[in-house]
């Protein structure tokens, strides 16, 4: 009787341990898109539209997606620690594939004003697996009382 009772705690926690680490990944999933995100705004800062463009697969052969990103890149270069002042994702706690928009505020360290934009987000398979994390392109700056698209 009492390795029976033994036995039913240790399956327990075990149970216990396992249903945990899942939620752990699927609750590492937001912080891997926003650490996708935010790589893609420092390169942005730093005016590399090529790093940029790497980053957004299929952005480079829609004409109107790549023309953006450059210009993103060229008007928003700029020295200072880039600081996220506000993140809003279309996708948080999604548990399977979701896709919508990310709207971010950010600046370089007050001298500037801040800048909202908005990151098309894909998360593909699901989250407790891993799942991936796919940005689509980014928007050209919108008004700071702005909402993103669809």
């Amino acid at each position: 009787m009492f390795l029976l009772r033994i036995w039913r705690v240790g399956l327990l926690i075990l149970l216990f341990l396992a249903v945990s680490f899942l939620i752990a990944r699927w609750l590492t999933a937001e912080n891997r898109e926003r650490a996708a995100v935010v790589s893609l705004l420092h390169l942005q800062k730093e005016g590399d539209s090529a790093g940029m463009l790497r980053m957004l697969p299929g952005c480079g052969q829609q004409p109107k997606c790549r023309a953006a990103v450059v210009a993103d890149a060229r008007r928003l270069q700029g020295a200072g620690t880039l600081t996220v002042l506000r993140y809003d994702s279309g996708t948080s706690y999604s548990f399977a594939g979701a896709s919508g928009q990310t709207r971010v505020a950010w600046d370089r360290g007050g001298a500037t004003p801040a800048v909202v934009q908005c990151v098309s987000v894909e998360r593909r398979g699901l989250a407790i697996f891993g799942g991936s994390i796919i940005l689509h392109a980014i928007s050209l700056p919108i008004g700071g009382e702005s909402t993103c698209p669809g």
